[in-house]
């Protein structure tokens, strides 16, 4: 996962790269916590190297109730999980298609001769003729 947030690089915007990422939030006094080096996240971290990655939460969007609040991935049940994943997915495939179409831009730029200070939208008008 993170060799695919270092290939989109920073067209991911931050909350979509940390949710993505699953960066943890840091203690407030400094101090790990006992209760979250043993809890069952941290147990299945441990066991597998895969799970480096795992989000501590996830979106909850589809829940009726309150949306904004995320559901932690220790209590998710595997439908919750399910639909995280195709919400990820979905939002993983909308930042590639618009990365495709930034470097198709910059190809099209440059391939009318434009050059780091040349406006790429018109350069591209113009190698298509318009």
């Amino acid at each position: 996962m993170r060799a695919m947030l270092a290939w989109i690089g920073d067209r991911l915007p931050p909350s979509l790269h940390f949710l993505l990422a699953g960066s943890p939030a840091a203690s407030l006094t400094g101090v790990p916590d006992m209760t979250e080096q043993n809890s069952p996240l941290a147990r299945l971290r441990r066991a597998f190297r895969s799970f480096e990655d795992l989000p501590e939460v996830i979106p909850t969007s589809w829940r009726s109730g309150i949306a904004t609040e995320p559901l932690p991935v220790e209590t998710a049940s595997v439908d919750d999980i399910a639909i995280a994943i195709v919400a990820a997915n979905a939002e993983l495939s909308a930042a590639i298609q618009r990365s495709s179409a930034l470097e198709k831009l910059h190809r099209l730029a440059r391939e009318a001769g434009a050059v780091g200070t040349d406006r790429a939208v018109d350069a591209a008008l113009t190698r298509e003729g318009h």
